[in-house]
């Protein structure tokens, strides 16, 4: 239900009102009926098609307040703005508490109807995401359950996953830092035949390059200074589950070469080891880079590749599919909420601004975000509450100039820190990073180890 197609039905006993509203709501695109009366507009709302109800209060016979009991009781969901002349606090509570989506009290500007009109219409279409994921959620038992999204992207990512799921080969997963690489290796090995085997997972990026051999096939007693017993690696430890190697474009090309040996012969050795060992596992590797570009510069072996990405799965960006914004916030606030009746509301404002920003971190990102108003936020988060995005598109009050990204940075970390009363293990996990980089920035900002 986009704004400019949505239907409204406009019903006042007064014509010139009539008049007045339908003409100025048609130039503003939305299609217009119009009722003299409670009972006209009730027939023409149960013929259907109608999006809003913006309806007065005080008319003959049948007054807005009983035309709105009677259109909840049709369509509960419907969106029904009331106006009155003789508005009042009280009356306004009176007519939201019998369900009314909203309340204009005349004498109003255009433009007042406008913004409300344009609310309503938008907090709807986020309640239907948020509706949409809920019975996405509650389907626990397909793998691709926790790839949350209904976006036509997310939905292709969902049909490929359960399609190739079932098959043997390796598959490479490409995808941008912070997407969700893993989750999507993960519903591979569910939706398997493995899928009561071990899945094991491993950040080639985070082994020195000189354990990676021993992580991943083990050492004999002796193979190197240290090694005082035999250990097992990765490729014995997954049995014939699946192994999940994420960033390997972060491999030695010594390593790629033993690699591509094992995936050729379906065995290897230990480290310092004379005896072949079988490997019956499935292969599942990741990469936020451009292997093609890597083998044109020579870091890459072209031949492993093509062994790696048998089936290549594309994760897309954040901001490829910002339709799942709204939904991916509701399932973050869940996650983090107590008492799930007791989420925070994201007024549409704040969540536009959610919706527009680039993400260059993804979901990864988003979750950080969530985890900031979830602490620091309250009962309705605005566009003030979200100091990332907010600050990003705010001047320098003094030059006029956007502000550094430095300053920016400098800025959000000082607000987590002050909101964690200095605690640094609390506000590093607040801001997602790890403690020696808040040490370090805190260090660069003026503090001390002590303060």
């Amino acid at each position: 239900m986009t704004e400019t197609a949505a239907r409204l039905l406009i019903v006042d006993d007064k014509e010139q009102m009539r008049e007045v509203l339908r003409k100025f709501l048609l130039a503003e695109g939305y299609e217009v009926e119009t009722a003299e009366n409670a009972a006209e507009a009730l027939r023409k709302f149960e013929k259907g098609n109608i999006d809003l109800v913006l309806s007065d209060i005080r008319m003959p016979g049948m007054d807005g307040n009983e035309l709105l009991a009677q259109i909840l009781q049709f369509d509960k969901n419907a969106i029904v703005i009331l106006m009155t002349a003789f508005g009042s606090i009280e009356a306004a509570v009176g007519a939201i508490k019998q369900g009314a989506t909203d309340y204009i009290s005349k004498p109003f500007q255009m433009e007042e109807v406008l913004l409300r009109l344009s609310r309503a219409l938008k907090e709807r279409k986020l309640e239907k995401r948020v509706a949409d994921l809920e019975q996405q959620l509650s389907q626990k038992e397909s793998p691709t359950g926790k790839i949350i999204g209904t976006s036509q992207p997310m939905k292709k990512l969902r049909q490929i996953i359960e399609r190739v799921a079932p098959l043997n080969d390796t598959v490479l997963i490409k995808g941008e830092t912070g997407t969700g690489k893993e989750l999507v290796a993960r519903a591979l090995h569910e939706g398997s035949l493995r899928n009561d085997k071990p899945f094991v997972a491993l950040d080639c990026s985070s082994i020195p390059e000189t354990l990676i051999e021993s992580e991943l096939f083990g050492y004999e007693r002796g193979a190197f200074t240290g090694a005082n017993q035999a250990r097992q690696g990765l490729f014995e430890t997954v049995e014939n589950g699946t192994l999940f190697l994420d960033e390997i474009e972060s491999l030695s090309i010594a390593v790629q070469a033993k690699l591509l040996r094992v995936l050729q012969e379906r065995n290897f050795r230990r480290v310092g080891g004379r005896k072949d060992l079988n490997f019956k596992a499935r292969i599942v590797s990741a990469t936020n880079q451009d292997l093609e570009k890597l083998i044109e510069e020579g870091t890459f072996r072209r031949d492993l590749y093509y062994r790696f990405a048998v089936i290549p799965i594309n994760v897309p960006a954040l901001r490829e599919h910002r339709e799942d914004i709204p939904g991916l916030i509701l399932h973050l606030l869940k996650k983090r909420a107590e008492n799930p009746h007791e989420m925070p509301k994201i007024k549409p404002e704040a969540m536009e601004m959610l919706i527009a920003h680039d993400w260059q971190g993804n979901v990864r990102e988003l979750e950080n975000v969530v985890s900031y108003i979830s602490a620091l936020g309250g009962e309705v988060i605005d566009v003030g509450d979200l100091p990332i995005l907010g600050s990003k598109i705010k001047k320098n009050a003094e030059t006029g100039e956007l502000l550094p990204l430095a300053e920016i940075e400098k800025s959000h970390i000082l607000q987590a820190f002050d909101a964690t009363n200095r605690n640094r293990v609390q506000t590093a996990k607040l801001l997602g990073i790890d403690r020696r980089t808040l040490y370090n920035k805190l260090r660069q900002y003026g503090f001390d180890e002590n303060e």
